[in-house]
C-alpha cells in the first residue's frame, strides 16, 4: 500500500523532478527489496534469471544498476551514453498524458558523458564482473553536434565494452535531428561497422559481444525487410523493438498529446507489437538466427505474455514504472508464472515467436490455449 501511495505522490511532480527523485530514492536504499521471481531464458550465451528488463532511458548516467535487481527484473540497460556530457533539448521536455498512461518525451539524449558512466560501471563491476546473474546492457549514441557521429560508436564501444553483458546501437531516438537517418542501408553497415571496430579495439574479454539494434517502430515492412537483412548479414546478435514513436493516435485523451517528441506508454504497445510480430515472420520464414527484445506499452502480465508470443525473448519496460510503481516488475513475474502453469509450460522459450498476429496472441494470454482454439 505504502508504493501505492509513494508512486501517486510522485507522479503530481513535475516528470523530471520525479524521474531525478526516484533515481536518488533508490542510490538511497529507498525502494521495495522482492526476492527474484526466476523465468530463467538463454539467448547464445547469454542467460537471464528472468526475462524482463528496464529499457535504456531511465538509468541513463549507470547510477542505480546495483539497486534495480532488488525490484525483480532480470536485466538492465543504462543510457544512451554519448561521448560528451550533454544537456539535450530545452525544458520542458517530457510530458506525462496521465488519462493515456503515456510519455511524450523529447529529452535529446541528456547523460553526463562517457566518462562519468566509465566510472560507474568500473566500480559496479568490481562487485558484479561481466557475467554476473543481473546483466547489463549499454545503450549507446553520438552527440547531437558531433562532427563525426560514426566515430562517436566507435569510440564508445571502444571504451565501455569491457563493461557490459551487450551493446545496444541506438539508431531511433526521434529526439536528436536526423539520427533514424542511420536505419538506411548504407549508414547502417558503417554503423555496424564502426561498433564492430570499437569492441575489437576494447578491452572486454568477449570480442564477439552481443550486439543488438534499437530501431524505430515507425518504419514500413520495405525497411524492416532491409534492417533484418542487414542485421543478419552483419552477424547482430539480436534487435531491441521499439523506441518511441513520434505518430500519435486520434484516440489519445490528454491535453499534451500534441507535445513534440516520442510517445511511450500504453499506446505504443499496438504499433510496437505489430512491428515485433512483422520482424519475427520474417525472420522465421528466412530462417535466421536473431534474438528479439520486446519494448513498448509493457503495462502486465498480458501484455508481456502476448510480446513473446508474437517473437520477444526478453521484454523491456520503463514508462509502467512511472504509472504502475516500482512492484511493476514483481506483478508481471508473478503474473507470468501463473500464466504458464496455467499453459502446462515449463520453459517460457517453448511459446517465443509462435503466433503471427498481435490480436491472436491476446487471445491466448486472455484465455489460455485451449480455449483460444474453441
Amino acid at each position: 500500500m505504502i508504493w501505492k501511495f509513494i508512486t501517486f505522490f510522485v507522479r503530481k511532480l513535475d516528470p523530471e523532478i520525479a524521474h531525478k527523485l526516484t533515481i536518488k530514492s533508490l542510490k538511497f536504499g529507498l525502494h521495495p527489496r522482492l526476492n527474484q521471481s526466476v523465468i530463467s531464458i538463454k539467448i547464445g550465451d547469454l542467460i537471464f534469471k528472468n526475462l524482463l528488463g528496464v529499457a535504456a532511458g531511465f538509468d541513463k548516467n549507470a547510477e542505480v544498476i546495483n539497486k534495480i535487481h532488488f525490484l525483480n527484473f532480470g536485466f538492465t540497460e543504462v543510457g544512451t551514453i554519448t561521448p560528451l556530457p550533454q544537456y539535450g533539448n530545452p525544458k520542458p521536455r517530457i510530458f506525462r498524458l496521465e488519462k493515456d498512461k503515456a510519455i511524450i518525451n523529447r529529452n535529446g539524449f541528456n547523460n553526463l558523458g562517457m566518462l562519468e558512466a566509465k566510472k560507474k560501471l568500473e566500480n559496479y563491476r568490481k562487485k558484479f564482473p561481466v557475467g554476473s546473474d543481473f546483466l547489463v546492457g549499454i545503450n549507446i549514441g553520438p552527440n547531437k553536434d558531433s562532427e563525426d557521429r560514426f566515430n562517436d560508436y566507435k569510440f564508445l564501444a571502444e571504451n565501455l565494452s569491457e563493461y557490459a553483458d551487450y551493446i545496444s546501437i541506438n539508431v531511433s531516438s526521434p529526439n536528436t535531428p536526423n539520427l533514424r537517418e542511420f536505419q538506411n542501408k548504407e549508414n547502417l553497415y558503417k554503423v555496424i561497422k564502426f561498433v564492430k571496430d570499437g569492441v575489437a579495439a576494447s578491452k572486454a574479454f568477449n570480442k564477439k559481444l552481443p550486439i543488438f539494434l534499437k530501431i524505430a517502430p515507425d518504419i514500413n515492412k520495405q525497411k524492416l525487410n532491409s534492417i533484418i537483412e542487414i542485421a543478419c548479414s552483419q552477424k547482430i546478435f539480436g534487435m531491441i523493438i521499439s523506441n518511441t514513436t513520434l505518430d500519435r493516435d486520434s484516440n489519445l485523451k490528454s491535453k499534451k498529446s500534441n507535445e513534440l517528441g516520442g510517445l511511450s506508454g500504453k499506446p505504443l504497445f499496438k504499433k510496437s507489437t505489430a512491428i515485433l510480430s512483422e520482424a519475427n515472420k520474417i525472420i522465421k520464414n528466412k530462417n535466421y538466427k536473431l534474438f528479439l527484445i520486446a519494448a513498448g506499452g509493457v503495462t502486465d502480465t498480458k501484455t508481456a505474455y502476448v510480446k513473446i508470443l508474437c517473437g520477444a525473448h526478453l521484454v523491456q519496460l520503463y514508462s509502467s514504472l512511472t504509472f504502475e510503481g516500482p512492484l511493476v516488475a514483481n506483478k508481471i513475474i508473478n503474473g507470468m508464472l501463473k500464466l504458464m502453469k496455467r499453459d502446462n509450460l515449463n520453459n517460457i522459450c517453448d511459446i517465443v515467436g509462435i503466433v503471427d498476429n498481435p490480436k491472436e496472441a491476446m487471445n491466448i494470454a486472455i484465455n489460455g490455449f485451449k480455449k483460444s482454439k474453441n
